[in-house]
């Protein structure tokens, strides 16, 4: 029996784990739902997505119960206590930007636990042409890196897919937007025409100064409390990236 664990958010993360599932074997599925604080809508929406899903994958894998993550004081170091200095130092800075690490990073114990388990994302490179700034091919290139340096592999089976591929790999029934949560900050980073507004050399400077190094702090963090050191406070553990310790 192979396992995988499953990012459950929208229609794609179920695409995704459909596709990883009929391209990998994965015979057992654990669909996890990081939760940021952030959320509009019902949290028990995921839940009720399974059901369709369950009936998409037949007799092919066995879907364990779902399981809802969060760190609160994670999310807030990442996204909140510096902001200020994020947006000087980069010239770039929104909350969608690390909170979409922070779902992959919630992950990275979990996969521990379960052995060294796969995680299954539905992050796509392009979204019919529309740049998402939490899914840029060097966010998710980063993102990679970033569990892989937690030994996690972390399986992007959608990433070239397109919204027909999607529709193709989960039928027409399913809604682009339905059954999934919304959140406060939806589209935070787009102008009053619907266009995503940042600084490009700055976003790059971001994942390379930033994203990639603070993932990385994240897992010696964990690493060092399984081996029995003081766990310090996120915020001790962002900002020491930022003063580049």
């Amino acid at each position: 029996m192979t396992l995988a664990i499953v990012e459950i958010a929208g229609r794609d993360s179920f695409a995704a784990a459909v596709a990883a599932i009929r391209e990998r074997g994965f015979t057992e599925i654990l669909p996890t739902v990081a939760l940021t604080g952030t959320e509009l809508g019902d949290t028990r929406a995921p839940l009720f997505a399974l059901e369709p899903l369950d009936r998409i994958l037949g007799d092919e894998c066995t879907i364990l119960q779902l399981a809802y993550l969060q760190d609160g004081e994670l999310w807030s170091a990442l996204n909140g206590r510096y902001a200020t200095v994020i947006s000087d130092r980069f010239g770039v800075c929104s909350p969608c930007l690390a909170c979409h690490l922070y779902m992959h990073l919630l992950r990275v114990p979990v996969s521990w636990e379960m052995g060294g388990a796969p995680v299954i994302a539905g992050e796509r490179d392009t979204h019919d042409e529309r740049v998402k700034l939490s899914q840029t091919p060097e966010s998710i290139d980063a993102s990679v890196r970033v569990l892989a340096y937690g030994d996690v592999e972390l399986l992007q089976p959608i990433r070239e897919s397109s919204s027909e591929d999607i529709e193709g790999i989960l039928g027409d029934g399913w809604p682009e937007s339905g059954m999934q949560l919304g959140c406060l900050f939806s589209d935070n980073y787009r102008d009053l025409e619907g266009w995503a507004r940042y600084n490009a050399d700055g976003y790059e400077r971001y994942i390379a100064e930033f994203f990639e190094p603070m993932g990385r702090a994240v897992i010696d963090a964990w690493r060092a409390q399984q081996e029995g050191v003081p766990f310090p406070t996120w915020d001790t553990v962002v900002r020491g990236v930022l003063e580049g310790k």
